[in-house]
């Protein structure tokens, strides 16, 4: 398999490309089908909905990454809580980095899909996943960024004034929806490469701080402001610290994955839970805790990359970890999707709730099938 995987690499990339466009414009047509919801004034089942019908398009690239490609991914440290408000910051290695957590997610409990969120660079929001390389005449905004505007993810300008005013109305927009959602965002800002490598130093030399070798400096503002819009909506129990590295390869963009059929051969996660009273109140102090928290996350890659294949991986043996994806468990989260959908639009009221409850036991006892201590 490995050997016919090698073959055939760049016409994967290709077929990976096309299957995410066509079932990208699927989606928007099961999107545009669900909207007239909005004008019956039902919009807790389209939020519902919504969250669900995402989450089921998530499976593809997900399965399509680790039994197509073959890639293998491994997360260990603490379980995020997909029923408690949460902020998730991870170090930004490569352009795909937010894809490869969806399989982190699943991993941990496909419930995380529903629940998460993701705080992107506005740019990606017209980009039709691959799509956008193999059909450049196609408008990019009917297609992935779609989904992505539906599901409620949040595009940032980089620019301070107006990403505030994003921040604020996503946080009271999710807070408002009663339903507790984790927010992924990276407070890098962007990917680490030789450019952005070489501003984060000529920031650290500027504030006397420590280079960094693995990671650059976060731009704190933006994860200052999440911090204090979360706090004011009472919308925040943890940050979730997650640590991404790739033992074996860094394949750094989505051009490589589609037009190649690259992809790094691992990847691992390592999550650690902080309880949001542990962060300070005034801004100066959170900037400052944020940039020691990156230090202490540069060490632990320096620690990492120090090790030799094919024992590379995260120090503490005694963490949970997850590194296989069961069928079963994906097909348990299947079924109950389409069950609790066909509940709620039936308007079978607080049934759906007990019956996804119900499905939801299910798949965490199978979840603690897969799960090794």
């Amino acid at each position: 398999m490995t050997a016919l995987r090698r073959i055939f690499k760049p016409l994967l990339g290709i077929i990976f490309g096309v299957i995410l466009l066509l079932t990208s414009f699927f989606g928007d047509s099961v999107i545009t089908l669900i909207m007239p919801i909005l004008f019956l004034n039902r919009h807790r089942q389209w939020r519902f909905l919504i969250d669900r019908a995402i989450s089921f398009w998530i499976i593809i690239p997900v399965t399509l990454l680790e039994y197509v490609f073959g890639m293998k991914f491994q997360v260990t440290g603490d379980t995020i809580d997909c029923d408690r408000p949460a902020i998730i910051i991870m170090n930004h290695r490569t352009r795909l980095d937010w894809m490869y957590f969806w399989a982190a997610l699943f991993k941990m409990n496909p419930w995380l899909l529903i629940s998460s969120k993701i705080a992107l660079k506005a740019e990606l929001r017209y980009i039709p996943a691959a799509g956008l390389f193999l059909f450049p005449s196609i408008p990019s905004s009917i297609t992935l960024g779609f989904g992505m505007e539906a599901n409620q993810f949040i595009f940032l300008e980089r620019k301070i004034q107006t990403d505030k005013e994003r921040i604020s109305e996503a946080i009271h927009y999710y807070a408002s929806t009663g339903n507790n959602y984790q927010i992924l965002l990276f407070p890098e800002g962007t990917d680490k490469t030789p450019n952005t490598t070489m501003k984060s130093n000529v920031y650290a030399k500027k504030n006397g701080l420590k280079q960094l070798n693995n990671l650059i400096y976060p731009r704190s503002a933006g994860f200052i402001h999440f911090i204090n819009e979360m706090r004011r909506h009472n919308y925040i129990e943890y940050i979730y610290d997650v640590t991404i590295a790739y033992p074996v390869n860094i394949v750094q963009s989505e051009v490589n994955l589609v037009l190649s059929g690259c992809t790094p051969q691992k990847v691992l996660f390592h999550i650690e839970r902080i309880d949001a009273s542990c962060v300070p109140v005034k801004d100066k102090d959170i900037a400052q805790w944020i940039n020691k928290l990156w230090t202490t996350k540069d060490e632990k890659l320096n620690l990492f990359y120090s090790q030799k294949p094919p024992r590379v991986n995260f120090p503490n043996n005694k963490d949970k970890c997850y590194s296989h994806t069961s069928l079963l468990h994906t097909h348990i989260y299947m079924v109950s999707m389409v069950a609790s959908s066909e509940w709620c639009t039936s308007g079978g009221g607080t049934k759906w709730e007990s019956t996804e409850t119900i499905v939801r036991g299910i798949s965490h006892l199978n979840l603690r099938c897969q799960l090794h201590i």
